[in-house]
């Protein structure tokens, strides 16, 4: 089993004090039912061990489901076992669309997820209200 990350986005005009992982679009997704009452969208990067995934996995399209599962599996606990986490992201089960990009060579996944939350402090903006 691999492990898959978010990569920090930096802007370069905003400062902020906790990294950000992630751009709320603002565009409209077509043929997305509920978008910008019940769903928005996210564009984010995925940094994982491409060359593991692809001994793991045969497609790209399981390669992505695997690490948007294993982005909305919730974070031990500090506190032992008392107290149940949540999850930080809680991502669709599956992406509105994707992208596997190389750069520097590092290989990661450029991907527009779809989230229930319209705002979320992982995130920079927010998600816009439809009409």
């Amino acid at each position: 089993m691999f492990e898959c990350e978010l990569r920090e986005i930096k802007r370069d005009f905003y400062e902020s004090k906790k990294p950000k992982y992630g751009i709320y679009t603002g565009s409209r997704l077509w043929g997305v039912k509920g978008f910008g009452s019940k769903v928005w969208g996210v564009s984010v990067r995925i940094d994982l061990d491409y060359e593991a995934a692809k001994q793991e996995y045969a497609t790209d399209d399981e390669i992505v489901e695997h690490c948007i599962h294993y982005l909305n599996m919730p974070p031990k606990s500090k506190y032992g076992k008392r107290r149940k986490r949540k999850p930080l992201y809680e991502f669709e089960s599956s992406p509105f669309s994707y992208s596997i990009k190389e750069k520097e060579g590092k290989t990661y996944i450029s991907a527009m997820l779809l989230i229930k939350q319209n705002k979320n402090k992982y995130f920079w903006g927010h998600g816009e209200k439809s009409l």
